[in-house]
């Protein structure tokens, strides 16, 4: 029954890119409560027009009929020809919140007035769509357990000019966010640690000696950004250290004392976190995964979103 009902429902489905294109067909628009109120009171008005053949009365009760069957076009065409693309999701971890960034646009250069918002269950959020212009839009979501986030279905309603109707489309967008394990604080006496040397040293990536400054590239360590020197507005500079020995430390699920798995990955997320802001590599060992010693931004996210979607496949 469930299935011949969604069926039925039209719904706005996503093409490439994942970009949606509202057309009139897929839009729904019913009286509001003050539309309803409004209808009402145009029949009284016809009524006593009629049984008082009063001339002003008509006049009047067929101007608001206009401009009543007015709004409806309006209501309707107020989602009429809306863009709506996916960009990207905020991955946090699980008890916080994620961002799902969308870009709402109208290609011919239409202004669209208080477009709502919102997922199923989410606060909705008003926003104006002025023309030939890009409007960024940010969803906020609640993420409860880790592992793909689906929002679900995102609704767009307008009830714009005056209030007296409501329009209203449903959208069938691709986006997921990837929630991590909530970090917990947890003993890792039993993680192997290592030293790696290397013959030719270890050109500027060691933990020694400091040896200078660099400029910065995408994915270095926050740990080793030099942040007097950007106080000093000379850039942003990374330190370099000499030596030949990198320390390098495993992070291993396996090896944990933990007996409950979803306890065992909140230490090993906290640590993944808490590493990443110091000069040490490290590597993590997730089942038959294993993630080589590093300590950069992709690194990081690497492994939390390996923590974040293990058993996945079981």
């Amino acid at each position: 029954m469930k299935t011949w009902l969604s069926q039925l429902l039209r719904v706005v489905h996503a093409g490439d890119r994942s970009e949606a294109v509202i057309t009139g067909r897929k839009i729904y628009i019913l009286p509001t409560r003050y539309g309803m109120v409004f209808g009402v009171l145009l029949l009284t008005l016809l009524i006593a027009s009629i049984n008082y053949a009063n001339n002003p009365a008509f006049i009047l009760t067929f101007l608001l009929t206009g401009a009543f069957i007015q709004t409806i076009f309006y209501t309707w065409r107020n989602l009429l020809g809306l863009h709506l693309r996916w960009r990207h999701a905020d991955s946090v971890c699980a008890g916080e919140t994620s961002h799902f960034h969308f870009q709402l646009f109208d290609p011919g250069g239409r202004a669209h007035y208080s477009i709502q918002m919102g997922f199923p269950g989410q606060e909705s959020m008003m926003v104006d769509c002025s023309d030939q212009q890009y409007k960024q839009v940010a969803l906020a979501m609640t993420a409860e357990r880790r592992g793909r986030l689906h929002p679900g279905r995102l609704t767009l309603e307008s009830r714009f000019p005056l209030g007296l109707l409501r329009a209203w489309c449903y959208l069938d967008i691709p986006a997921e966010a990837i929630i991590w394990p909530r970090p917990m604080e947890g003993a890792l006496t039993q993680t192997r640690t290592a030293n790696n040397s290397s013959l030719d040293g270890d050109r500027g990536t060691g933990t020694d000696d400091f040896v200078g400054y660099r400029g910065y590239h995408p994915g270095d360590s926050l740990a080793q950004v030099s942040w007097k020197a950007l106080a000093a507005e000379k850039g942003l500079l990374v330190k370099q250290f000499g030596g030949d020995r990198v320390d390098q430390l495993w992070l291993d699920f396996s090896i944990l004392e933990e007996p409950d798995t979803e306890r065992r990955l909140g230490i090993l997320t906290h640590a993944v976190l808490k590493l990443s802001t110091q000069p040490v590599h490290y590597g993590l060992r997730l089942g038959d995964l294993e993630i080589q010693p590093d300590n950069n931004e992709r690194h990081r996210r690497d492994c939390l979103t390996a923590l974040a979607l293990y058993g996945e496949a079981e």
